[in-house]
């Protein structure tokens, strides 16, 4: 190729880059997020990989965290032991499904703390004393105080499928395909108690009790 045909290829491929450029600029910032996938698995029960394991303040007591026979595994700690997604999560229009179950210990055996009407709320599965289901905090009450407080007996080594739905201003919580929790978000205040912060936008805690995780997927709606 001759130099005047090499320059004005190369400016044909200038003009084709800016276009591109041009083009995705004009798309907006949203344009990047387009092929993310809807359903994402953030756990499939290889190795930890996404995850960061809680280690300070609140958690420098905590049990092992481990993966062992496609599980997760969070290890009785003084007093709390948990994990946090590192990666993007999404404030609103989500669900989150997994299963859990209790291996050892008498109190909550899945903490999950997660987006919520621009704050974060946890829920509690299986807390104070080994029974109460709720979100903590909701206009500042506890899960044992306020609407979406529930009581159900949980059987320690059988796995409970659990699923969160953000979206369309509501909340609405199932255990084994059974609705647990129905509320109306507007209006509503949502935080966490100083143990969770750690654990936000999203993550999975334990107190003083072992409980496994598997099958952590997340939808967006």
């Amino acid at each position: 190729m001759d130099f005047l045909r090499w320059t004005r290829a190369l400016r044909a491929g200038g003009r084709l880059a800016g276009a591109l450029v041009l083009a995705a600029a004009a798309a907006g910032p949203g344009c990047a997020k387009v092929d993310e996938p809807r359903d994402r698995m953030l756990f499939g029960g290889k190795d930890l990989t996404g995850w960061q394991v809680l280690k300070e303040i609140y958690y420098d007591r905590a049990g092992k965290v481990y993966v062992q026979d496609g599980q997760l595994v969070l290890s009785a700690g003084d007093d709390l032991t948990g994990v946090r997604w590192a990666g993007e999560f999404p404030k609103d229009g989500f669900e989150i499904s997994l299963e859990a179950r209790r291996i050892r210990g008498d109190d909550f055996f899945c903490g999950m703390t997660f987006p919520i009407a621009g704050g974060h709320g946890t829920l509690i599965v299986g807390g104070w004393g080994g029974s109460v289901v709720g979100i903590s905090n909701v206009d500042t009450y506890p899960a044992d105080e306020n609407d979406t407080t529930t009581c159900l007996e949980f059987e320690r080594g059988r796995w409970y499928r659990i699923e969160v739905v953000v979206a369309d201003g509501r909340l609405d919580v199932w255990i084994d395909h059974k609705k647990v929790i129905e509320l109306e978000t507007g209006g509503r205040k949502f935080d966490v108690w100083p143990q969770q912060e750690d654990a936000r936008p999203f993550g999975i805690t334990t107190w003083r009790t072992t409980g496994a995780l598997r099958n952590i997927a997340l939808r967006r709606r």
